[in-house]
């Protein structure tokens, strides 16, 4: 019995890692065509061609092109989330970077406009259990474990669970970018999350009292 657990384990280890292996070719077909053509022009079968799998293979994967942007971004983002966390960990102020990150992604979704609707979509699809084991990869999470450092620091309310924290300000950001593809001004995103952003802090600060 032990044995066949055991084979069972070592099978289903080996089915992701290939998994994740054609999900690495895949997003990296996808960069490559990106740095020789725009999004638009790219289609699936340039990707599956590219990443040496089949179409069906490809759908296995992802419904559109547009979610292999998405992961392919997330991928990007990873060592650089990392980094900033560590940083934070070891005692770097929150609401600076906080300020720098909310502004980082509204500057990707303005330089991705024709994709910012149909990335916050498909974005809703990883919302499970995936996301809440890797903070340096999903938005929502990482947003949470920042929260939770920020109530440990002392900066933020502790009165409210660092999920519900984050749970604002992707709500807040989802709302502007939303809105904001309907009338695409250049740095209007950013300025919209500004003024979000401060009423997120003015709310979940802690008040400090005068001595």
């Amino acid at each position: 019995m032990t044995m066949v657990i055991f084979i069972g384990f070592v099978f289903m280890a080996t089915q992701q890692k290939r998994r994740e292996k054609t999900r690495a070719k895949i997003i990296d077909a996808t960069r490559k065509l990106i740095e020789k053509q725009s999004f638009d022009e790219i289609s699936v079968n340039q990707i599956v061609q590219q990443a040496d799998v089949a179409k069906g293979t490809f759908y296995q994967y992802y419904d559109t092109k547009v979610d292999v942007l998405l992961d392919l971004t997330r991928d990007d983002g990873v060592e650089k989330l990392a980094t900033a966390m560590h940083a934070i960990k070891a005692g770097a102020p929150i609401i600076p970077f906080l300020e720098s990150y909310i502004q980082g992604m509204c500057d990707w979704f303005e330089n991705h406009e024709n994709y910012a609707e149909a990335i916050v979509i498909s974005s809703f699809k990883s919302i499970g259990l995936e996301e809440s084991n890797d903070p340096q990869r999903y938005n929502r999470a990482f947003l949470a474990e920042l929260m939770k450092h920020g109530q440990a620091q002392g900066v933020f309310r502790d009165d409210i669970d660092a999920g519900e924290l984050a749970k604002v300000i992707g709500a807040a950001l989802i709302a502007s970018v939303l809105g904001w593809t309907k009338n695409p001004v250049k740095g209007a995103l950013g300025k919209s999350m500004q003024e979000s952003l401060k009423i997120f802090l003015d709310g979940s600060r802690i008040e400090r009292k005068k001595s």
